[in-house]
C-alpha cells in the first residue's frame, strides 16, 4: 500500500469490547471531530467488495453465526485478520474522502496496516489502541444480547476464543511498533 498523507486522521484501534466506540465518540464531539466508524462503513464495504480483490472479506461478510464460529479459535483469528486486511483498502477510501479532522476507530484498524500508510501513527497522541481483557470482553459481550443471540454456548466460546487471539495480535504488533496500548479491565 502506497504511503498516503492521512494525517489529518487520528486512529483509535483495539479489540473487540474495549469501549472504543464509546470513547471514540465522546473525543470526537469534545475536540470537534468528524467521527469514521468501521462498524458504521460495513454496510457500504459490504456493497462495494469485490470478490477478486477483497476474497476473505466477500467470503465471511454474510455467513451466519453458526458457520462463523464454527472453525476452530485459530483459524477464525486468522480468518478475521484476513478480513480487516481486506477491508483497509475500502477504509482507505472512505478516509481519503473525508477533510478536516478525523477520528477513525475500529478492531479492522490494524496497527501494521496504519502504521506503514500513515507514518504520522507514529507521533504521540495520534494513534492508541485499547486492548480489553478477556473477563471485562466475555462481561461486556454478555450485556450485549443482541450481538449474542441464536450463538450456542460452544460457538460463543470459540468466538471468545477468537477474540482473545486477535487481542493478543493486535497488543503485540501495537507494542512491537511502539503505538501507545492502554489495557481495558
Amino acid at each position: 500500500m502506497p504511503v498516503d498523507d492521512l494525517s489529518h486522521v487520528v486512529w483509535l484501534g483495539g479489540s473487540a469490547c474495549a469501549g472504543k466506540t464509546t470513547l471514540a465518540r465522546r473525543l470526537a464531539a469534545r475536540d470537534g471531530l468528524a467521527l469514521y466508524s468501521c462498524d458504521d462503513a460495513f454496510e457500504a464495504h459490504r456493497r462495494r467488495a469485490d470478490p477478486r480483490r477483497h476474497r476473505c472479506f466477500h467470503r465471511l461478510m454474510d455467513l451466519p453465526p453458526e458457520r462463523l464460529f464454527a472453525p476452530p479459535a485459530e483459524v477464525q483469528a486468522a480468518d478475521l485478520l484476513a478480513f480487516y486486511r481486506d477491508e483497509f483498502e475500502m477504509v482507505l477510501e472512505d478516509l481519503r474522502e473525508l477533510t478536516g479532522p478525523v477520528l477513525a476507530e475500529g478492531v479492522g484498524l490494524l496497527p501494521d496496516l496504519v502504521a506503514a500508510i500513515a507514518p504520522v501513527t507514529l507521533e504521540p497522541g495520534r494513534s492508541s489502541w485499547l486492548i480489553a481483557t478477556p473477563e471485562f470482553r466475555r462481561r461486556a459481550y454478555a450485556g450485549r444480547s443482541d450481538a449474542v443471540r441464536g450463538v450456542t454456548a460452544d460457538a460463543f466460546g470459540r468466538w471468545m476464543e477468537r477474540d482473545d487471539l486477535v487481542a493478543q495480535y493486535l497488543e503485540a504488533e501495537a507494542r512491537r511498533l511502539g503505538l501507545r496500548v492502554r489495557i481495558v479491565d
